[in-house]
């Protein structure tokens, strides 16, 4: 190799080096359109004190600043996942499961499919259908007891499960038969019992072949226009369980539509290129038929993602006053400005007594897992004379505009929230008057 050929290689290097140098520091080249779904940069710029570089925080925090801007880091990413994706199906992100035909799936639905979930939470067959009869044992006495004493309806949904529905496009894997698949066995059990249950895996998987339209985009798990169907068949079984009055939805035509972008789930893979797929996406035209008899009920709705289709796609406040999303039994979403909470910070027996319906709903391959506590939970506290008669008077201070305008502003002045406020206040007028009585009992 000549003198003349090294220096240029010499120069070319120094040259990659000193633009990997300025992009990662100043981000000249703006790739805003290779960004990452999924990927929040939440680390700061560290700060040099004697301190931190005592302490090792700011190698350690420079380690991950650098790490989440390096320079062409996006672009580096997107082309390593469209390598494994092209060549080999290979997901970078273990929740998928590319199928045949540029279909796309849940790794545990389709586990669930081959009836290799269940086993991961049950040695046999016969723990499977314990479990099963537990959980529906105790989803029927508080459904009893709610109806009974609060007028309150509960009733369960089961999400499509796209494997179920779409088999034919899925890997190829064995069966394993040891356990059965839980949805199934929930849905048996709901209907020996009579318990209010949809299950729109085994009704969208017996029109699949039949139907015009794809009722999943293949590169998307979601349920997008076919939501449709399943919340119209929700809330007319809603309302037949007590002739609530509920406005009656009207799917008026369902119109093919470009489909905006990357579809949802391929979007999360984070590819350079886009998946060639030719189907057409949909939307449901919806509208909402109401009237003088009608009457809008609140809804709590516990379990997983597939509710976000009622909050995009359906005309959810012509047909509810209010709603309240229990996330994966975890976060807690509010109101139609979903105003967010754990769990565990808001008082969940006053939230379900302060409603006209609780949905329980989850996809198929979830139900693995019941319905993660929500059942035990709700059977321990309304149970429970003490907690029954904080939540009911919460609701009713709550109801109260002038009272709550004290509370919030108490709850300022005290540094907690406006929830943890209103039930410190309840406990306290129960406590008080309790004693009162006492009082008066002993006089």
């Amino acid at each position: 190799m000549n003198k003349r050929l090294k220096d240029i290689l010499w120069i070319l290097s120094m040259a990659f080096l000193l633009l990997l140098l300025v992009q990662t520091q100043w981000q000249p080249i703006k790739l805003d359109r290779l960004a990452l779904k999924n990927d929040p940069k939440d680390s700061e710029k560290p700060q040099l004190t004697f301190k931190s570089y005592k302490d090792v925080s700011f190698q350690e925090q420079t380690e991950k600043y650098l790490r989440e801007r390096f320079a062409f880091r996006e672009f580096g990413i997107r082309t390593y996942n469209q390598y494994a994706y092209s060549l080999w199906r290979k997901s970078c992100n273990e929740f998928f499961f590319p199928g045949r035909d540029h279909w796309m799936y849940y790794r545990p639905g389709v586990l669930d499919y081959y009836g290799r979930e269940a086993s991961k939470f049950f040695d046999s067959d016969d723990d499977l259908n314990e479990y099963v009869d537990h959980q529906v044992d105790m989803l029927n006495e508080l459904r009893s007891i709610l109806k009974e004493d609060f007028g309150i309806e509960l009733l369960t949904f089961i999400a499509p499960d796209k494997a179920f529905v779409y088999p034919e496009h899925l890997p190829r894997m064995t069966h394993d038969t040891t356990v059965g698949v839980p949805a199934q066995r929930f849905t048996q059990r709901f209907k020996e019992i009579g318990f209010p249950n949809i299950d729109m895996t085994t009704w969208f998987a017996a029109i699949a072949d039949t139907s015009s339209r794809l009722l999943f985009m293949p590169m998307d798990t979601h349920w997008t226009f076919s939501s449709a169907y399943g919340y119209d068949s929700l809330f007319r079984l809603m309302d037949s369980l007590n002739g609530f009055g509920i406005p009656r939805m009207k799917i008026n035509y369902i119109a093919e539509e470009p489909y905006p972008g990357r579809q949802d789930d391929e979007a999360t893979l984070n590819l350079l290129f886009k998946v060639k797929n030719n189907t057409p996406a949909y939307r449901a035209d919806i509208s909402v038929e109401a009237d003088s008899t009608t009457r809008k009920p609140r809804v709590l709705f516990v379990g997983d993602s597939f509710i976000f289709a009622f909050e995009g796609l359906i005309p959810r406040k012509e047909l509810i006053s209010y709603y309240e999303n229990w996330f994966y039994y975890d976060k807690v979403y509010k109101g139609f400005d979903k105003k967010e909470y754990k769990i565990n910070e808001i008082n969940r027996l006053r939230s379900i007594l302060n409603v006209d319906y609780v949905v329980v709903y989850s996809v198929g391959y979830q139900w693995c897992r019941g319905t993660n506590g929500f059942v035990e939970d709700a059977l321990s506290s309304i149970k429970d004379p003490e907690k029954v008669e904080v939540a009911l008077l919460m609701n009713e201070m709550e109801a109260k505009p002038a009272l709550m305008e004290m509370i919030q502003e108490k709850a300022e002045s005290r540094g907690v929230s406006v929830e943890e406020m209103l039930e410190l206040d309840a406990k306290w007028i129960i406590e008080n008057e309790e004693k009162q009585t006492d009082m008066g009992e002993n006089d």
